[in-house]
């Protein structure tokens, strides 16, 4: 295995590249997600013959809100 590409989707049904030659099994994204926004990604790993035929399964977050205030105190 050489290395990874990561794929994302912003909402819109359609997959987008958001990194490639990613050599570490995980990673952090620098891109600003915005909160309460379901982001979905998938990854395909590259070997000499080229990249997987099939990505792995998708992998759904919902980047984070700020709480509201505590209302009883």
């Amino acid at each position: 295995m050489l290395d990874y590409r990561i794929s994302w989707d912003l909402g819109g049904g359609t997959y987008e590249y958001l990194q490639s030659g990613v050599t570490s099994t995980s990673y952090t994204t620098t891109v600003t997600l915005s909160p309460g926004v379901t982001y979905k990604f998938k990854v395909e790993a590259r070997n000499s013959f080229g990249f997987s035929i099939q990505p792995s399964n998708e992998v759904t977050i919902i980047a984070a809100t700020i709480p509201n205030a505590p209302t009883l105190l």
